[in-house]
């Protein structure tokens, strides 16, 4: 008796296209939410490192590198805020005009779907969450960088 052959043996660690595409997306939504939580976390450890590496509010004032990182930190979290306030509106948006009409929906996923293109997002939220994971790193590092030359420089 013939063992039935396995079509999925050598093809990989995905069964199909659309598997792999979504094992790439769910990675992609972990590790940009992991970036919110940690460069969050790293901003609140970069406040309380300033201040025990300058030991006082007077301290920090009276050190240019300390206010700068301090400054930095301050912005990374007003841009957080922002673009948080921005991307919602711009997906509370979306929602409201997916559900408005639903066959357009359908239709724009009809010809969406296969190509390469942010729907059903827009190419404003795609450019939000780009410019936001830019900033959250940059404003973050630069943060620390500019407490460690304040450190060393004391």
């Amino acid at each position: 008796m013939a063992v039935p052959e396995d079509k999925t043996l050598g093809r990989g660690l995905y069964p199909s296209p659309t598997e792999a595409l979504k094992k790439v997306c769910s990675e992609y939504e972990y590790w940009s939410g992991n970036l919110t939580e940690t460069s969050l976390q790293m901003s609140y450890a970069l406040i309380a490192a300033n201040w025990i590496v300058f030991g006082s509010l007077n301290g920090i004032l009276g050190n240019f590198w300390a206010k700068a990182s301090l400054l930095m930190v301050i912005l990374a979290l007003a841009t957080n805020i922002i673009g948080t306030w921005l991307l919602s509106e711009a997906l509370r948006k979306r929602v409201a005009y997916g559900e408005s009409d639903e066959a357009r929906w359908k239709e724009e996923f009809d010809k969406y779907s296969k190509i390469s293109c942010p729907w059903p997002f827009t190419e404003s939220i795609d450019g939000i969450g780009r410019w936001m994971r830019i900033i959250k790193a940059t404003f973050t590092l630069v943060a620390g960088v500019l407490l460690i030359i304040g450190a060393i420089a004391r």
